[in-house]
């Protein structure tokens, strides 16, 4: 898979948050941030749609112009969000396994 990416010191921070939490509250907090983002998701899929929209009718107008500029940033500041969360939710669920791992390899 190559080398890990560069973590910035808040990613840093961010993990030392979650990381000292139990199994069963990182299995809630994985949970909350899974309702969370599909709700990014369905967010951006509206502006999606609208901007499609939007689009379909013509672009005659500043107006117009304006408001399919500001759904496409939406779609991306959101897509941005969704991605730099799974990031952290893959860290979250290696941490989860490497847990597990080792308690059955203890036994």
């Amino acid at each position: 898979m190559g080398r890990p990416a560069a973590r910035s010191r808040a990613d840093i921070v961010d993990d030392e948050k979650w990381s000292a939490l139990g199994d069963d509250a990182l299995e809630k907090l994985l949970v909350e941030r899974w309702l969370f983002r599909g709700v990014l998701l369905v967010f951006m899929m509206a502006a999606a749609i609208l901007t499609t929209y939007v689009g379909m009718e013509g672009l005659h107008t500043p107006a117009d112009r304006l408001t399919v500029g500001a759904l496409v940033a939406i779609v991306l500041g959101a897509g941005d969000g969704l991605f730099v969360m799974r990031q952290t939710d893959r860290r979250i669920h290696r941490e989860l396994h490497r847990r597990r791992h080792t308690r059955v390899a203890d036994c």
